[in-house]
């Protein structure tokens, strides 16, 4: 496990209940010593148990030499950390990706990891679904998706996370999977801000409903299947992060529309809110290519200080007239 922040201590604390020989690296050594003398990673994920058994290092060469390596890092240093890794790891290892986001120029991340570990591996998966540590590193009843572009890839990586608390489903569909995850990062924000501008529940599942056709619109632009986004990594995830208290994303939003600054929010939480920065990498694309994303837009003209939460959600509700089911990303779906 490459990387000790909350998702990485809660996915260790469960795989150990399966797996006897585990490592987990991380750069910072006071973590790993907090880790040693208590067993568990406050700074963190509070209240999750690591097995003595889970080796510690920050050594990454010892660490990338495994079977598996799992990379739980940010989006942000996913394209560094496997060109880290690449010299160590072992000829057809097999590399999976956590993180919910996209590179900086909006590639898909498991594309970034391929290039840099392309030498040693073809087999990178990625793992989504709505899944946030704190209820999984306690070993609450979750499911999720591992998703490669080669079947027999996406099964190993099943049965790395199978357990009976924690259920996993495949796919091959790696663009669905993974912009379904990235780009609900985004609506969570806007649900936040709606919850901080204290509006209600119909407002949460407009927001929702209408947020799920902008990531599929996107989603399908770059040949994602329909179908994917209304699975564990599209609809599943945007749901939890739209309205769970664990969710940074709805949290930093929830803060947006109290009128605290942007600079603030971020500065209150040692953990990443990816989707402040997939935003800003995604409605440029959609713009570029003409994929219509009004909640998006929003979201990204308040991140940049050229509306406020008001009068962006009173554009949003009064755009022209259409008709709910003219939508072409849909097409097909319910006749399945």
């Amino acid at each position: 496990m490459i990387g000790a922040g909350g998702w990485g201590t809660a996915m260790v604390s469960q795989l150990a209940q399966k797996h006897e020989d585990i490592i987990l690296y991380s750069r910072n050594r006071k973590v790993l010593a907090d880790i040693a003398d208590i067993h568990e990673n406050p700074d963190y994920v509070k209240g999750v148990y690591i097995p003595t058994h889970v080796r510690l290092t920050s050594d990454l060469e010892e660490a990338a030499r495994a079977d598996t390596v799992i990379l739980a890092t940010p989006s942000l240093a996913i394209e560094e950390t496997a060109a880290s890794i690449a010299p160590f790891l072992q000829k057809n290892a097999l590399v999976i990706s956590t993180a919910k986001g996209l590179s900086r120029d909006g590639r898909r991340l498991s594309a970034v990891i391929a290039e840099q570990v392309a030498a040693k591996t073809s087999r990178i998966a990625v793992l989504s679904g709505p899944n946030h540590a704190e209820e999984v590193g306690k070993g609450q009843p979750a499911a999720s998706v591992v998703a490669a572009a080669e079947r027999s890839t996406a099964l190993a990586a099943q049965d790395v996370y199978m357990m009976p608390h924690f259920r996993v489903y495949f796919s091959t569909d790696l663009v669905g999977v993974e912009y379904g995850g990235a780009l609900k990062n985004i609506i969570a924000l806007a649900a936040g801000v709606t919850d901080g501008l204290q509006y209600g529940d119909n407002t949460r599942a407009a927001l929702i409903t209408r947020g799920l056709t902008e990531i599929a619109r996107f989603a399908r632009h770059y040949g994602a299947e329909t179908s994917t986004l209304f699975g564990l990594s599209g609809m599943g995830d945007l749901i939890v992060t739209c309205t769970s208290v664990h969710s940074r994303n709805h949290a930093a939003g929830y803060a947006l529309g109290q009128g605290t600054p942007l600079d603030e929010v971020l500065g209150r939480t040692n953990k990443v809110v990816e989707g402040v920065r997939t935003t800003k990498i995604v409605y440029p694309l959609a713009e570029r290519f003409g994929i219509e994303m009004p909640i998006t837009e929003q979201v990204y003209r308040v991140l940049g200080g050229e509306t406020n939460p008001e009068d962006a959600l009173r554009t949003l509700m009064n755009r022209e007239k259409k008709a709910e089911v003219q939508e072409p990303v849909f097409d097909g779906f319910f006749a399945r």
